[in-house]
């Protein structure tokens, strides 16, 4: 009987396995592999420590967790920051073609968001001198019927009101004081 050998396909091209990637990433940054592990190997041994009824020692190895955590996500991290793609000058020798269309258009993106930034701050600052301008005949326009108001009434015409201003007005009062009769006195007071 012939037996069927059942062989792996090979990884597509430009595609990594499960194995290729981990090994990738412990080279690239082996400090996280560890500190994860040392961060299990701490709980597992707390948890041996909690079966047990030794409080003092899993309280111990649950620091010692925590402080392997912690070291992780420093080691995390540093690997990030370290990793990080550096500013390459178009320039560069060493950047192929597509490279360098790709830093091409994203430096004509910036500029173009750079242009339509300004133009947006321009159209603003437009806005703003008009609404300022408004503000301004807006308030020569209340000075002048201020004035205007201001003028002296005969003693036997009230004085014209500006209408609330009291909070007695809310409940259904004339919401102004009563102004004082052509005598002097107060109309409010009881005779």
């Amino acid at each position: 009987m012939v037996s069927q050998v059942t062989t792996r396909p090979p990884p597509l091209p430009g595609y990594e396995t499960y194995q290729e990637k981990a090994t990738r990433k412990f080279k690239e940054n082996p400090w996280v592999p560890l500190g994860s592990m040392a961060t299990v190997g701490a709980l597992i041994v707390a948890m041996v420590k909690m079966r047990r009824g030794q409080s003092k020692q899993f309280n111990h190895w649950l620091r010692v967790r925590v402080a392997a955590q912690g070291l992780t996500i420093v080691a995390l991290v540093a690997g990030t920051y370290s990793l990080r793609p550096k500013d390459t000058p178009i320039d560069d020798p060493t950047l192929t073609r597509n490279d360098v269309d790709v830093e091409r258009r994203r430096l004509e993106k910036l500029a173009k968001e750079k242009d339509e930034f300004e133009e947006r701050m321009r159209d603003a600052e437009v806005a703003q001198e008009v609404e300022n301008s408004f503000l301004q005949d807006r308030r020569k326009a209340r000075t002048a019927a201020k004035e205007a108001s201001s003028a002296p009434t005969p003693p036997d015409v009230p004085a014209p009101t500006t209408g609330g201003g009291q909070w007695w007005g809310w409940f259904g009062g004339s919401g102004t004081k009563s102004t004082p009769s052509a005598e002097g006195g107060d109309s409010n007071k009881k005779p």
